[in-house]
């Protein structure tokens, strides 16, 4: 497992930008976050599966670890479930990563709505199967629409220094 090898500046740059896309959603919004009116993306699940399908290198578990446990407490959701299905998927990334890194931006838009959409899908079941109190479909399917228009903001950047680079 090579999820440790990255650099400690890389490590800090990806922890102080991921915890800006988590917290900027709260700071914007008087309103609940789970409420139907509330349509915002997660900027958040962006920035990590852009920077996973591009530069897989600069990608570091344990700060993504932290990171998610600290969505999930500050968007009070039930902690550790959605980051245990996150993880779950960027560890299968991580592992394809030298495949996916050389793919079109077309093929990493399609895993990323892949993956969104079975997590999703699968935090709503998984909901269901042990009682936690029921998600509203109609905010689970905003936030999944609103997160998959927003994801080329954060893939094609990616895409343009890499071909400046060539």
């Amino acid at each position: 497992m090579k999820f440790y090898k990255s650099s400690f500046i890389s490590n800090i740059l990806v922890f102080a930008v991921g915890l800006l896309f988590i917290i900027i959603p709260t700071a914007l919004t008087g309103s609940n976050m789970n409420s139907i009116y509330s349509l915002y993306p997660d900027l958040f699940l962006c920035f990590i599966f852009a920077t996973t399908f591009n530069i897989p290198r600069i990608t570091n578990l344990y700060s993504i670890l932290v990171l998610l446990l600290f969505s999930d407490i500050l968007h009070m959701k039930p902690i550790g479930l959605f980051t245990m299905l996150v993880l779950a998927s960027f560890i299968v990334i991580q592992r394809y990563s030298k495949h996916i890194e050389k793919l079109s931006f077309l093929i990493h838009y399609l895993i990323f709505f892949i993956v969104i959409s079975c997590v999703q899908l699968l935090n709503i079941f998984l909901h269901q199967l042990f009682f936690m109190p029921k998600l509203s479909l109609l905010t689970v399917l905003n936030q999944t629409i609103f997160t998959l228009i927003c994801y080329p903001l954060f893939d094609i950047p990616y895409k343009l220094i890499t071909a400046n680079n060539k």
